[in-house]
């Protein structure tokens, strides 16, 4: 016997970049396929503040605008061309 119960899970519906505003809804077009959502807690003694929680969300335009030259681009393993 299976007993169902409805549960809500929140979602992230909406992304707004950081840096230029760009919008993108998870329902609309590419959804959130052209953004980065990057989220990482610093060391003691770093740069940004001991302990420090760091966040940001970027459109993939600013991303490669902003960090593009130091950027290291490759081919995605799931996206190579199997060989024959």
């Amino acid at each position: 016997m299976r007993v169902h119960e409805l549960k809500s899970t929140p979602v992230v519906a909406q992304l707004i970049c950081d840096r230029f505003a760009a919008q993108a809804r998870h329902d609309e077009g590419d959804g959130l396929n052209n953004f980065l959502q990057l989220g990482f807690d610093v060391g003691w003694g770093s740069a940004l503040g001991d302990g420090t929680r760091v966040d940001i969300d970027l459109c993939l335009s600013c991303l490669k605008e902003t960090l593009g030259p130091w950027l290291r681009l490759s081919t995605s393993a799931w996206a190579a061309t199997p060989e024959a």
